[in-house]
């Protein structure tokens, strides 16, 4: 119950509202104070001590059951006469740990462990709610920035340039905004290690309730609202088929995203790496995702570097999926005026090939299995309880 957490709130060690009462102790006992260790050491004192000269050991049927008893812990048999230890009056023992194999058997079946986790997650995320709402009031304050910012942009060349920049402005957020995802993970992490060398549950029970309460409604709802938001407010393509088309694209962005940040989480112990990795990631992608230096114009030294942008394959389906819907570009120069399709604009100005939507929507399924399967491996491999 939480009678523990009001003992120790009686002696200057009060648990905030709604964090788990076992962390807590833990924190206590892995930096206890000066006055609490006197206290206990005062305690122990004042209990006397009893020493046995021998262990009775007896059986309710069978007097002669004490000659066949065999220590667990190392093998030493016990006198039969008196049932004592021989050649040692006091016997200290050290209990081996053993991790958990990979393949342990649970006492609870798998959708056992997947109802309680769920369970677990659905009252902490009621408990507090901050996290989930400020995704939700964020994703809507940024939509609405977004949308402004390009409101109803033209059809000029400039104005298309300006439809490229919104949608790689909203790419790049929603990378940013992944790496909540990662601390999340390494907040939980202890607590999953701990757990898990107590064969509680299964990995992959773990790492599908962490993507019902995790990836659901803190990444693809945000997702879904400041991409809608940003598109209406943009004037982007004016009909479903590919509004559906544009959403589904940075739905896959968005898991892809989370579940490399999930990977660098589980890979590295030290929470301050796997954030610089991610931010340094993000630039990365940023950077040969074709918006800032078109991509032919890159030294072949380097050039092969844009295959592992993910942003890249994001930026150039939602282009592809825009120009697609028969968008013309009307304008004037010098006097001169000109109306050319969008696609031409497009490959002059950052290198996109016209017909390579599908494309993009396969490698991105290609890192989201990628990416799905080394986590996997990480979590059964590495992310286990060593001593």
């Amino acid at each position: 119950g939480l009678s523990p957490g009001d003992h120790f709130a009686a002696r200057g060690y009060p648990i905030q509202p709604g964090y788990n009462i076992a962390d807590h102790l833990l924190d206590i006992a892995s930096d206890p104070s000066d006055e609490l260790l006197e206290r206990s050491q005062r305690t122990s004192a004042s209990q006397p001590t009893k020493h046995d000269d021998s262990i009775e050991t007896t059986h309710p049927h069978n007097h002669n059951y004490s000659a066949t008893i065999v220590n667990g812990l190392n093998g030493t048999p016990t006198d039969p006469e008196k049932g004592k230890l021989k050649d040692s009056p006091q016997v200290h023992h050290t209990i081996p740990y053993e991790s958990p194999s990979l393949l342990a058997s649970y006492p609870s079946t798998f959708l056992t462990q997947l109802q309680v986790l769920c369970g677990r997650e659905w009252k902490i995320l009621k408990r507090d709610k901050s996290l989930f709402f400020t995704h939700l009031f964020s994703a809507a304050i940024l939509g609405t920035f977004c949308g402004g910012l390009y409101f109803k942009t033209g059809i000029t060349i400039a104005g298309f340039q300006s439809r490229v920049g919104c949608l790689f402005f909203l790419g790049s957020l929603l990378s940013f905004s992944a790496l909540s995802a990662l601390y999340n993970l390494i907040e939980i992490r202890p607590l999953f290690l701990r757990e898990r060398a107590g064969l509680y549950y299964s990995p992959a029970a773990w790492l599908l309730s962490r993507f019902y309460f995790d990836v659901l409604p803190l990444r693809i709802m945000p997702t879904i609202i400041v991409s809608t938001i940003v598109y209406w407010m943009a004037g982007l393509a004016p009909d479903a088929a590919h509004y559906f088309k544009f959403l589904f694209v940075l739905v896959l962005y968005t898991f892809a995203m989370t579940l490399f940040n999930f990977l660098l989480a589980c890979t590295f112990r030290n929470g301050g790496i796997a954030i610089l990795l991610s931010a340094i990631f993000n630039l990365f992608i940023m950077t040969f995702a074709g918006f800032f230096v078109h991509l032919s114009d890159i030294p072949p030294v380097l050039r092969w570097l844009q295959w592992f942008s993910l942003l890249k394959y994001c930026l150039e389906a939602l282009s592809v999926n825009e120009v697609g819907s028969g968008l013309q570009i009307v304008d004037v120069l010098q006097g001169v005026p000109v109306n050319v399709s969008a696609q031409l604009i497009m490959n002059l100005l950052f290198g996109f090939g016209e017909n390579n939507y599908y494309r993009d929507i396969l490698v991105l399924f290609a890192f989201i299995a990628g990416f799905g399967l080394a986590l996997i491996g990480i979590v059964w491999l590495r992310v286990r309880e060593r001593r």
